[in-house]
């Protein structure tokens, strides 16, 4: 078993400690460890180093290179991304490097991950990742699902149907809903969030790289890692859940029974951080007085919060954003907003 981990990203979402030169993966956010060493050291308890393959930007390599250090994972692989180019192709590339450099076998289970999601209860977590490496040993193509905790509408949703031997039949995929409708789903009782993990054979996701990406298949086929990686930036960009999981006939969903969060804006990091007895969750230099479930994060300066509810407040050397809960997500549109003026 290979376990791939995907480092690339943006630095939009945890705007303004994540930035495009040092994306999420990078912070410590819950203790002293970053979310990258986290998830190599989760992983370290189910493989050794030499079984880990890091997917990641080109300027990110020491970065990359410096937590590895960290966690005693010297000896896994990193594989670099000339050009950022999303899952599908990352994904490809990774696979290619198995096949190539470390001549894995079309039987060998890959298992992808992200590197900056919060997971929690170790043991559970690495029940699921043996089951999931078991159904995919039987040509599944395996996407790991997430039992919603809320109508949440920041995640797309996997709807399934029977389930057998611990995996279940995957019927449809939605994208963000409305939340009326994530209501519903979670109302139903048979929609996963998804979680962006999968499992599957190095010989099943070349198989349906061919099937459904002619595109991509044509610059791997018959070629060496090296060939791959030099044509790199003539992949099309397209993640994995539209080049494959969506069209694939070989979709599985197994449940990822423990704790999940992909710290996708600043209301999820709310949600991982301990809080006082109003409810506020606080890091940094920060003073509440009359505030209530509340998020506070200082760096440079003293935080002062006043008889304030439901806010999100962020403050790095350069940029305090403050929002009220329920609208991080937009907080990408300023990263937008300052890149249209170069800034």
């Amino acid at each position: 078993m290979k376990v791939i981990i995907l480092a690339g990203g943006g630095g939009s979402r945890l705007f303004p400690l994540s930035r495009k030169a040092y994306p999420k993966q990078f912070l410590a956010l819950e203790d002293d460890k970053s979310l990258l060493v986290h998830t190599v050291e989760r992983f370290l308890s189910m493989v050794p180093a030499e079984d880990i393959v890091l997917v990641t930007n080109e300027s990110y390599f020491y970065h990359v290179q410096s937590e590895l250090e960290l966690c005693h994972a010297d000896k896994a692989h990193i594989v670099l991304e000339p050009v950022a180019k999303n899952t599908a192709p990352a994904i490809a590339l990774a696979a290619k490097y198995c096949e190539s450099e470390l001549e894995c076998s079309r039987d060998e289970v890959l298992i992808i991950a992200a590197a900056d999601h919060v997971i929690k209860q170790q043991q559970a977590f690495s029940a699921c990742v043996s089951k999931a490496a078991e159904v995919a040993r039987n040509d599944a193509f395996v996407t790991f699902g997430i039992k919603p905790r809320n109508p949440e509408t920041g995640y797309g949703y996997i709807e399934v149907g029977s389930g057998q031997d611990g995996s279940f039949n995957v019927l449809s995929f939605k994208e963000k809903p409305s939340l009326e409708m994530a209501e519903k789903y979670l109302a139903s009782g048979n929609y996963y969030w998804n979680s962006g993990m999968f499992a599957f054979t190095l010989g099943c996701i070349m198989d349906e790289l061919a099937a459904y990406q002619p595109e991509i298949n044509g610059l791997m086929d018959g070629h060496s890692y090296q060939e791959v990686h030099d044509r790199f930036a003539e992949m099309p960009s397209i993640s994995i859940d539209y080049a494959v999981e969506e069209l694939s006939k070989k979709v599985r969903m197994v449940p990822l029974s423990c704790y999940w969060n992909d710290i996708g804006s600043w209301d999820a990091m709310y949600d991982i951080l301990p809080k006082d007895a109003a409810g506020n969750a606080v890091k940094g230099d920060c003073i509440t007085i009359d505030c209530k479930d509340s998020l506070l994060i200082g760096h440079d300066r003293l935080i002062a919060g006043i008889g304030i509810d439901d806010l999100l407040l962020v403050e790095s050397d350069d940029v305090i954003v403050a929002t009220k809960k329920g609208n991080s997500q937009k907080v990408k549109e300023v990263v937008e907003t300052l890149k249209k003026n170069h800034r």
